[in-house]
């Protein structure tokens, strides 16, 4: 056959030809005829060219142009059982067109399908078997549990006094009011509460603030036992850590990090309580534990007596600062302060520690100067103190108001403009993952940016060079107006059982839901309705907006996957 490449063999078939000594054969169209059969369809119909078979080349060049060549389909499936590709047996690497492709294997054929007839490939839809134990109810079953051993417990003779009985509702309050770290009472916890008592008082406290899951991974890390995937997922995002793969050791963390702080105040505290008292004893002793454990989780119980809270120890800054400092550590949560630690420059801080840190630094400035004009140069408030002390004690209240629940000065006759402020800066709470309450921070600051962005124009929400996804605009929408609603009916259904003032019955049900433990005094003259209303909004303010956080990203309910034709609205 004179002008034949010598590698052609022997027709293969009706119309093609073979090379028996080459070491891997497909059958392709004759390299001279591919530019004829691809002019049009009707040169390829009526073109009667026989089809040769070509050797799939091994060598490092190819003798005809690189192109790939289309190789009879139905040829390929007889050789390899699939028409995707055909496979050649041969010792060294297969090239497509002279050419090493990725993922070629010894022995394939790197073939092009061609047109095809479409046909329709029918899919099953896949069936989500949705776990039956969320991690949401996971962690308000934890809640309801460890309120209802505290009940328990508090419920024992050996809990109360012998001039006291505590009966189902005050320990269930109480219980409450210490699990959710919100500092709530109907009776003084000092002279109700015997020591066995307030040992209970101050174990929730440390139970509730770690928070039930934390709590629950560290005993089983203690006994040795293995963490699921789900306790690892929850604990992580209820310890406010931006990952879970970690998660023993960020928890291991935040326990290292809170006996330190906590032993740290205590010593302090003891200091001070030792220097007001002018001797040193075990009173003193077990005030500083008691007061140092409730301030760093955000509680704002005290054992002073009389409901007096801290009010006696405006002229001692080493108290008063103490609880400030404390308040703040445990405010700020560990997210914070991991990143703190590790970045140790602004440029380099997570969006999330930049927020918390700005919002925080308005927020008590704005606070201190308020509280300080209002209440600076009364007789019957700070007025008695001198102007820096007075500021000063305007400064930490600032910073207790949003998460702690202390109080330097009492809160019975303040003007109604520092409630309202009081109120502001307890419903915007501290840091998420943290011990406070509140909406929180990153909230707040997120809603406010969104504010800026909708006033400029932009379509892009941005902060301190980034930019926040709006499914988080919406997530923190959704937190905050479900707060509101909250409030608004804890207030309303307040107004129906109590009969006071009005901006009395809103601070209590604000301080209520934000855990944080501030009161005009009312809190211990509810009635039954009352304390039962306020034993709820505590619980859905503990768990409520880190519930809808965790809900609203667990995608719980079936997301819509449809969308619809746009439409204006007139806003505003």
């Amino acid at each position: 056959m004179a002008g034949r490449a010598p590698w052609v063999g022997s027709c293969c078939g009706p119309g093609r030809s073979r090379n028996r000594s080459a070491s891997a054969t497909a059958c392709v169209p004759h390299p001279t005829l591919l530019w004829t059969e691809r002019r049009s369809t009707r040169s390829c119909s009526t073109w009667a060219a026989p089809r040769r078979c070509w050797p799939v080349w091994s060598g490092s060049g190819a003798p005809w142009p690189r192109r790939r060549a289309s190789v009879d389909r139905h040829h390929a499936t007889a050789q390899n059982g699939s028409p995707e590709r055909a496979v050649a047996r041969s010792g060294g690497p297969v090239h497509s067109g002279g050419i090493q492709q990725r993922g070629d294997q010894i022995g394939n054929v790197r073939v092009r399908r061609g047109r095809r007839r479409s046909h329709v490939i029918q899919v099953r839809r896949l069936r989500i078997v949705r776990p039956k134990h969320p991690g949401v109810l996971i962690l308000l079953v934890g809640f309801l549990a460890l309120i209802a051993v505290g009940t328990v417990l508090l419920m024992l003779p050996i809990s109360s006094r012998p001039e006291g009985s505590a009966g189902l509702l005050r320990s269930l309050f109480t219980a409450t009011s210490a699990v959710c770290v919100t500092g709530l009472v109907v009776i003084d916890t000092r002279d109700f509460w015997s020591p066995f008592g307030q040992v209970v008082i101050v174990a929730l406290i440390q139970l509730g603030g770690l928070g039930f899951m934390t709590s629950a991974t560290l005993l089983l890390l203690v006994f040795g036992r293995r963490v699921s995937m789900g306790q690892r997922t929850i604990a992580g995002q209820s310890a406010g850590s931006l990952g879970v793969e970690s998660v023993k050791v960020v928890i291991r963390r935040i326990i290292l990090v809170t006996i330190a702080l906590e032993v740290i105040g205590f010593v302090v505290l003891t200091g001070g309580f030792a220097i007001s008292a002018g001797r040193l004893g075990g009173s003193e002793v077990w005030r500083g534990l008691f007061t140092s454990v409730s301030a760093f989780n955000n509680a704002g119980f005290d054992i002073e007596g009389g409901g007096r809270s801290v009010t006696g120890y405006a002229n001692n800054p080493l108290v008063l600062w103490t609880l400030a400092a404390l308040t703040v550590a445990g405010g700020t949560g560990y997210a914070v302060w991991w990143d703190l630690k590790t970045a140790r420059r602004w440029m380099r801080l997570h969006l999330n520690t930049k927020l918390v840190i700005a919002t925080s630094g308005v927020l008590v400035a704005l606070g201190t100067l308020e509280i300080f004009l209002r209440e600076g140069f009364r007789d019957d408030s700070l007025g008695t103190l001198s102007p820096p002390v007075a500021f000063f004690a305007a400064a930490a209240e600032s910073i207790y108001a949003r998460t702690s629940g202390f109080t330097a000065f009492a809160l019975n006759d303040k003007e109604p403009e520092t409630l309202l402020v009081l109120m502001g800066l307890m419903f915007i709470g501290g840091a998420s993952g943290s011990t406070a309450g509140g909406i929180k921070l990153t909230t707040f600051s997120a809603l406010g940016f969104a504010i800026i962005a909708s006033v400029r124009g932009d379509e892009h929400v941005n902060a301190f060079g980034r930019e926040i996804p709006w499914r988080q605009i919406n997530r923190a929408l959704s937190v905050a107006l479900l707060s509101v609603a909250i409030v608004f009916t804890s207030t309303f259904l307040l107004s129906i059982a109590h009969d006071g003032e009005f901006i009395d019955i809103m601070f209590e049900a604000v301080s209520a839901f934000a855990t944080c433990g501030l009161s005009t005094g009312i809190t211990g003259s509810l009635n039954e309705a009352g304390q039962l209303i306020i034993i709820v909004t505590m619980f859905i303010g503990r768990v409520g907006p880190l519930t809808i956080a965790l809900a609203l990203a667990e995608r719980l309910g079936r997301p819509n996957r449809l969308r619809y034709a746009e439409a204006e609205l007139n806003i505003g």
